[in-house]
């Protein structure tokens, strides 16, 4: 199954992608209400301020331009007189204006507001008229309407400005925060990961909410597994302690048959009987010992390993079949015999794993053929002629029951499946390679036992 984004990875883009796009609606929804707010203020301050410069009294025959005062630039604030004015027309003539009221345009008998130009326009105004039929006044006040927008626009930059300049810390607390709430999880993926293979006890430890019914339902699938694997074993076990005593009488009562008289035709039909019942024999002792390994987690007995005597009792165990396809096997040591591979480990349990790869290596050589075993301080190689195995079928060879195609060889595809389960009990890696020669063309299988 392909895996998908990591969990912390997509909270992180998500947070990430969706925090700056609620800023920004935020800010967009703070300016339209502080946009309101600005316009409500300040038409108020607009209504308020012609209704007390219609009640001011003026001279109704002078034309006064007020102008403002000099006042020293460190006292004049932030004074702009430039973004408001005003203007008082009496009978339609203008009497009374500051520098910006004088470009307001006389409206006759209007009262209200108006907007002079568009909002987004530097230029652009908001004009307040009030007229007073019976003293016959008209006045009008103007504030720029970019100067609203600016203010708005100067309260959002300083509220996007803090968050810019906390979104450092604020993804920096997001990341650790989600790192530190998912740590649980890699806790487990290490736990699962540091597992033996081969154990079913239940998973423990402490997990969030969230992730228990997963951690239930898991150790709900290793039980089950582990009956289904008790049931197989006992089956297996079972079965081939069934099956040793038939094929043991079979192969008497085959011995005795071909002690009779029998032509040639009969005796090569025995012997095909006989061949049979070794194979299926060999098949047994197969299953019996995958049984016995199959429960195991560690070696049964452990004691400093001598490479030479179980090297020698392996030799000595296919010997018989060794002479039968006229093979021989060679032994050499590149370095002192008690420095070989230094082990602890079950004695019974590595002769078997040697005595398999011996007798792979013979069953698939060729006749005539010698085989070589060869013991260093660091590995133990064995190699044999032939044509190898194909590269696609090199990691399935460890396999129960795989047997690559186009073999001529009986075999029950269950030895180095036994290998590598004893190897596996004592920390031992095995590497299966094809030997080529000059030409890149198999000529050969080599095994080698090194500690992981």
């Amino acid at each position: 199954m392909k895996p998908t984004t990591a969990i912390s990875r997509r909270l992180l883009i998500y947070l990430g992608i969706t925090l700056p796009v609620l800023w920004i609606v935020t800010a967009f929804i703070s300016a339209a209400a502080v946009m309101h707010e600005i316009n409500e203020a300040s038409d108020t301050q607009m209504s308020q301020l012609a209704q007390r410069l219609l009640h001011i009294p003026i001279n109704l025959n002078s034309n006064y331009n007020p102008t403002l005062p000099p006042i020293p630039k460190s006292q004049r604030g932030l004074i702009d007189s430039k973004e408001s004015g005003y203007a008082i027309w009496y009978k339609g003539q203008l009497i009374n204006a500051d520098q910006t009221g004088q470009t307001i345009a006389y409206k006759s008998n209007y009262q209200g507001f108006v907007n002079q130009g568009y909002w987004w326009q530097s230029h652009a105004w908001r004009i307040f008229y009030l007229h007073d039929p019976q003293l016959q006044l008209q006045v009008a006040v103007s504030f720029s309407m970019h100067e609203r927008l600016q203010t708005v626009l100067r309260a959002v930059w300083a509220q996007l400005g803090v968050s810019i300049l906390a979104l450092p810390l604020l993804l920096w607390l997001i990341a650790w925060g989600v790192r530190r709430g998912t740590k649980p999880l890699q806790h487990l993926a290490q736990t699962l990961y540091q597992r033996d293979p081969h154990s079913v006890s239940p998973i423990s430890g402490t997990v969030p909410t969230e992730i228990q019914p997963i951690i239930t339902a898991l150790n709900d699938l290793l039980q089950r597994i582990e009956q289904t694997r008790a049931r197989e074993l006992r089956f297996t076990a079972d079965a081939a302690h069934e099956l040793r005593s038939p094929l043991a009488a079979l192969k008497v009562q085959t011995e005795v048959l071909a002690l009779t008289n029998l032509d040639d035709t009969q005796q090569q039909r025995v012997r095909n009987i006989e061949h049979s019942i070794n194979r299926t024999t060999h098949l047994v002792d197969q299953l019996l010992t995958l049984s016995r390994l199959d429960p195991l987690t560690t070696p049964p007995y452990t004691a400093k390993v001598n490479w030479t005597d179980i090297t020698s009792e392996a030799i000595e165990s296919v010997n018989l079949y060794t002479r039968e396809r006229h093979c021989r096997v060679q032994r050499q040591f590149q370095s002192e015999p008690a420095a070989v591979l230094p082990l602890s480990g079950d004695h019974i349990l590595l002769t078997i794993l040697i005595r398999n790869l011996l007798d792979n290596a013979i069953r698939y050589s060729p006749k005539y053929s010698a085989i070589n075993i060869t013991l260093a301080a660091d590995h133990i190689t064995i190699t044999n002629p032939g044509n190898g195995v194909a590269p696609e079928n090199l990691q399935r060879l460890r396999e129960r029951f795989f047997r690559p195609a186009g073999q001529e060889s009986s075999g029950s595809g269950l030895g180095l499946s036994i290998v590598d389960s004893v190897a596996q009990l004592h920390g031992l890696k095995v590497e299966l390679s094809n030997i080529e020669n000059e030409h890149e063309e198999r000529s050969g299988f080599k095994t080698i036992l090194k500690i992981k």
